[in-house]
């Protein structure tokens, strides 16, 4: 046989065959393509980080659905609810707490969840915390020791009595996670800090009804639902969604445009102004109370507003009622104190009278001659402080008060902020900023807003020894005598309105807007972590 002859033969015969495959390929009969159910939900601000033991801002919203934590708070009654423990006890004086873990449940990564997972959880985010001041570890400072007694049963020893229950329910720095990452992360220590960079560069293990599978903090964030999740037999929800998409939409325009478009199908901060027209158009709303406010923190290092009677002078001259009906369009209640309403330990009648004439009264006890100049900043993503800021202009020109305006977004914000405690001098004399609950207890707001040691996040730079000895006590009463840490926690909301250090200025009624292909249960939502939503409870109709 010739050469030619031999290629022509091997060039047929493997026509023969690629014919062969491709009949077999497009004539046998095909399975159905089973159509996965995707969310797109629009987020209002990029992602700070998902490292579940450190991230104290916007991961919340991510983390919320991988990660789980040992309780959870429900805030309509109240109560503390099983998790990852199944059962808990303590002991009479509050020091020593027992938690029973839920058997069978894994990690995303097949990983047993067990007491060492706990452990380590709890552990890490304490000690992070207590050796560099960052995240919100300080809900663990009492623990002292964690003793593994089995697998599933693990024991906290407290220096002093807690709530630990309630603590084990946080929105921060409580998320379990599998003890794998240490391995996979290539590290020797929990404490390691390239272990937070694996976090922080879209590396997640939790035991949550969704796994991360792509993260882009400043574009999108893809969840896939976690089919090995322990809890679906109890949600009992065939239609929750198989993908769910955080689209980081900071316009409130783009957001409204992208439900007419139907490339969203849940918006959390549409302009108010339009939701009328959305529903017209049978979208659907929830207005959710919740436990997020916003607060007016005055500079008290630097002058005019280091003065009181000048503070005082401004909150009388802000008419809150009209910041509710123009700013926020009704979508809000004007604040009493800094802790927000229903939450525990909230009081009543700490609201400042709208009267610019005693608002001119203190401004000349003061001894601030008119004009004079402050800056404002605010946070330029959110619609409604824009809209403050401007109102807040023009109320304090009748006072003979001159606002400049700093408009930012939050992590320039935030690092502005921080800079009272080096550099008051060159912080601008007013910040608003909007807070919503670590754990629910008066002690996370009043902590963090303005005890003398919170650098981080004491934008007032307020140090007053009496608060900070009061909302000290009071924490630790909470596990020993509720009523009486209430108490303390209500004298010391009393001081700070005496003082004026922070004002809160409304509790916000937040609209989600939804489409009709999916329906969104109240339940999904929840007034402690307002931005995260249980998407497995969430229904995809089409």
């Amino acid at each position: 046989m010739s050469k030619k002859t031999y290629y022509i033969g091997v060039v047929l015969i493997a026509a023969l065959v690629v014919s062969i495959v491709f009949l077999y390929v497009y004539t046998k009969p095909q399975a159905p393509s089973i159509e996965q159910k995707v969310v797109v939900y629009a987020y209002n601000d990029k992602i700070t980080g998902i490292d579940p033991s450190v991230e104290d801002d916007t991961g919340l919203v991510v983390l919320g659905s991988i990660y789980e934590t040992l309780t959870y708070y429900d805030y309509k009654t109240s109560e503390v609810k099983p998790r990852l423990a199944v059962n808990w006890t303590s002991s009479s004086d509050g020091k020593e707490w027992v938690f029973y873990l839920r058997k069978g449940v894994k990690f995303h990564d097949g990983t047993p969840f067990n007491s060492t997972a706990v452990k380590v959880s709890v552990e890490r985010a304490r000690d992070i915390y207590r050796e560099t001041g960052r995240g919100m570890g300080y809900i663990w400072d009492a623990v002292e020791e964690i003793e593994i007694v089995d697998e599933y049963t693990v024991k906290f020893k407290l220096s002093y009595p807690q709530r630990l229950d309630l603590l084990a329910s946080g929105s921060y720095a409580a998320y379990i996670f599998s003890p794998s990452v240490l391995e996979k992360a290539g590290v020797s220590s929990y404490m390691d800090r390239e272990l937070e960079d694996w976090f922080n560069n879209g590396n997640a293990v939790g035991t949550g009804p969704y796994k991360l599978v792509y993260y882009d903090p400043v574009r999108e964030v893809k969840l896939e639902k976690n089919s090995d999740w322990w809890g679906w037999r109890e949600v009992s929800n065939p239609n929750a969604p198989d993908v769910v998409i955080i689209k980081i939409v900071t316009e409130p325009i783009a957001q409204y445009n992208g439900l007419l478009s139907g490339e969203i199908d849940i918006a959390s901060s549409v302009p108010r102004e339009n939701i009328k027209t959305l529903l017209e158009k049978g979208f659907k709303s929830i207005n959710l109370s919740t436990y997020h406010n916003f607060v007016l923190f005055f500079n008290t290092k630097r002058y005019p507003t280091n003065i009181r009677e000048f503070r005082l002078a401004i909150v009388h001259a802000l008419d809150m009622s009209r910041i509710i009906r123009d700013a926020l369009l009704g979508y809000g209640k004007v604040a009493s104190g800094v802790l927000p309403h229903g939450f525990p330990g909230h009081v009543d009648n700490l609201v400042y009278q709208y009267n610019l004439a005693k608002a001119r009264e203190y401004l000349s006890i003061a001894g601030v001659k008119s004009p004079v100049t402050i800056t404002l900043l605010y946070q330029v993503d959110y619609e409604e402080t824009r809209k403050f800021a401007e109102i807040f202009k023009s109320m304090m020109m009748e006072l003979g008060v001159n606002v400049e305006l700093d408009p930012q977004d939050w992590a320039r914000l935030k690092d502005i902020a921080k800079e009272i405690w080096r550099n008051p001098d060159e912080t601008p004399h007013l910040v608003i900023a909007d807070w919503w609950p670590t754990i629910p207890s008066p002690y996370d707001y009043l902590y963090t807003m303005l005890h003398s040691e919170s650098k981080e996040w004491n934008f007032a730079g307020y140090e007053n020894n009496l608060f900070d000895d009061l909302i000290d006590s009071a924490w630790i009463l909470e596990g020993e005598n509720y009523t009486k840490a209430i108490e303390l926690y209500v004298q010391a909301q009393q001081l700070v309105y005496e003082d004026v250090p922070a004002v809160g200025l409304w509790d916000e009624i937040r609209p989600f807007i939804y489409s009709g292909r999916i329906n969104l249960p109240e339940e999904a939502l929840n007034p402690l972590y307002m931005f995260v939503i249980r998407f497995e409870l969430v229904e995809v109709r089409s």
